[in-house]
């Protein structure tokens, strides 16, 4: 998220239209060092949990606040970001 979105802020704050690749690959590179960064996280606090043995109710919460929530957002605030880039506002010389 921080590199997509950095990336395109820089671009509008320009004028500046990327193509797909360069709007959607940091985007990609988010996804990839987001992977990184939760399996990290998997490892640290697998281990803890489980030694615990708490019921599936509570596995299936955690696990889902800890994952899932902060990967979605990350994913779709890159996401917005690398389609707002790409869209060509009226201002631009858009005539329709």
């Amino acid at each position: 998220m921080i590199l997509s979105r950095t990336l395109a802020r820089r671009r509008i704050a320009d004028g500046v239209h990327p193509g797909w690749f360069a709007a959607w690959g940091p985007v990609l590179a988010d996804a990839v060092l987001l992977a990184g960064v939760m399996a990290l996280v998997l490892v640290a606090v697998t281990g803890p949990l489980l030694s615990r043995d708490p019921p599936f109710a509570v596995l299936a919460l955690v696990y889902g606040a800890v994952f899932f929530v902060p990967v979605q957002v990350v994913l779709i605030t890159s996401a917005l970001w690398a389609a707002k880039s790409r869209v060509l506002s009226r201002d631009d010389g858009n005539k329709d």
